[in-house]
């Protein structure tokens, strides 16, 4: 699969950049990429937002989201 760099989206979705509504949000109504990856949550006790939460918020949408934990890998 050959992705354009600006179809695949990493961002935050713990707390401390971002919530999950927040990335949300920039995901549906300012980049919309073709794939998201959300990260920066769950490794320290601030970071509370989960993927779940940020699916949540996303609700209906064309951005194919790859949900990961820490140590996980994925291969396009």
């Amino acid at each position: 699969m050959d992705i354009d760099r600006r179809d695949f989206l990493k961002l935050t979705a713990g707390s401390l950049v971002m919530d999950p509504r927040d990335a949300a949000y920039a995901t549906k109504e300012m980049l919309k990429p073709k794939f998201a990856i959300p990260f920066h949550y769950g490794t320290f006790p601030v970071l509370r937002g989960t993927p779940q939460e940020y699916q949540a918020a996303l609700g209906l949408t064309s951005t194919q989201i790859f949900p990961i934990s820490p140590g996980d890998k994925l291969t396009f």
